[in-house]
Formats: structure tokens, sequence, C-alpha cells
């Protein structure tokens, strides 16, 4: 009996110390260079936020975006959970901060489309907040043209929005998609959704929605062609079971010209 309880002991520890884990990020740095990048900028990536909380109105979330001196803030999707229809108190007090400190784009992820109705009405809420919401869309900044892409992406879609004379920096919340993304020789591709594969063993993603078992995309940098993808392991978590020695990541990325 007493070993039994010592193996229910021992992982009930196991779970706490990975479930307050899960309660705080780290800050991940990434530099992107691309040889249609002009002038050196830098870009906040939050993916995957699912309606979580870190400090009081996202304080220590929006303290470290601030620190970031960020030139745009970008959303790749599933701000909000699918899985808690009334969860948006944090996710709206993020993006009201956020706007205050750089201009804020998104673009939707499963999470959205899922909710239905509901998801519609809190993107219209965040667009009323200012937040420029980009649905198979895009716009022009300087010399970088945003480009939005629903969660299943047309290659013909996104060709046609391409700009060859600008960086074309795409937000695409599905990570499993970048051979289509590539195939249209988009720059950069910033997405999310894989949750880092929730378990990383010695560094090895175990599990992602979309790829399945030991996944392809969850974390860092990734080339294919004249094409780069971000994937961001993301802030948030929607399932009963933590990150396991996965935590959670905001992302700072410098875009800089190639020396």
């Amino acid at each position: 009996m007493i070993p039994v309880l010592i193996i229910l002991g021992i992982l009930f520890l196991a779970y706490l110390l990975f479930f307050l884990e899960n309660r705080r990020f780290v800050t991940r740095c990434e530099t992107i260079r691309q040889e249609k990048v002009r002038e050196p900028f830098t870009v906040v990536q939050v993916s995957d936020l699912h309606d979580c909380r870190f400090g009081k109105d996202q304080k220590t979330l929006i303290e470290a975006i601030r620190a970031a001196g960020p030139d745009m803030i970008l959303i790749t999707g599933d701000l909000f959970n699918r899985h808690n229809h009334k969860a948006c108190k944090n996710a709206f007090a993020f993006v009201q901060k956020a706007v205050g400190i750089a201009p804020v784009y998104f673009a939707e992820g499963n999470h959205e489309c899922s909710l239905g109705e509901t998801g519609e009405r809190y993107i219209e809420t965040i667009r009323g907040m200012g937040v420029r919401v980009l649905s198979d869309e895009f716009t022009d900044v300087d010399t970088v043209r945003l480009i939005g892409l629903k969660q299943y992406a047309d290659p013909q879609t996104l060709a046609s929005m391409l700009d060859k004379t600008r960086l074309n920096l795409v937000l695409a919340h599905r990570p499993e998609l970048f051979p289509i993304y590539a195939g249209t020789d988009a720059d950069v591709i910033l997405s999310g959704h894989a949750h880092g594969g929730q378990i990383r063993v010695f560094g090895v993603p175990v599990y992602s929605p979309g790829q399945g078992f030991f996944p392809r995309y969850t974390s860092g940098l990734y080339r294919w062609n004249r094409s780069q993808m971000h994937v961001s392991r993301g802030l948030g978590n929607t399932i009963p079971f933590p990150r396991v020695f996965d935590t959670p990541e905001l992302n700072i990325l410098y875009f800089k010209p190639i020396e």
C-alpha cells in the first residue's frame, strides 16, 4: 500500500509542477534575414493564447511585449478557446492593452472557426478595439505586405495576394501546410497551432494537432525552397493535460537584411 501511495504522490507532484510551469512563459527571440528587408524591424508574434491569463489584466504579458519595442504585433490565431464559449475576458484584456503599444494584426485559428457565431462576434469585438483582422486579405505597411489566411490555405488565393516588390509576411495558423505556402514562394510565414508538440522528450516533440505523433513543424524557424516559416509554441493550453518540458512562449522576431 505504501509504495502505491508514494507513486501516486510522485505523480501528483509532477502534475502540479508542470501545471504551474504552464502558468508562466518565456520570451524567445529569433532573427530572420531576408533580401527584401530594406530596414530592420521588430515583430512580436502572439499565438494560441486561448484566453489564458498572465498576470492581472495580462500585466506580465503586456510588459514583456512593451519591453520588446515592436513595430507591429501579429496574432497568429487561437486567441480564444472553443472549449469555453465564455472564454474571452483575458483575450480582450490583452488586446485592449496591446493596441496601445503597436499596430495589431490578426489571422484566425481553428478555435475562432469552431466557435461559429460566437467566434465571429469576438472577432468583430477586437476589430472594434483597433485590431486589423486579415481573413484571406492583405494590407501594405511600408515595404511589407501583411497577408492573413483563413485556417486552410488555398494556394491560388495566397499567390494572388503576393507582391514581388515587397516582403510578403503571411499569418497562417496551421504549420503543417508549409509546403502549400512555400509552393507560392511566399517569403515568410508565421504559424502556431502545434503547441510545441505538447510534450517534448529530450527536445523531441511528441504530438501535434494536424500532424499527429512526432510532428515535423512545432517550434522555431524552417526553410522550404525560398520560403521561411516561424512556428510559435504558443502561450496557452486547451486540454486538461499540461505541457511537459514545453514552456509557453512569446516570440520576438527581428527582421534584418541579408548581410
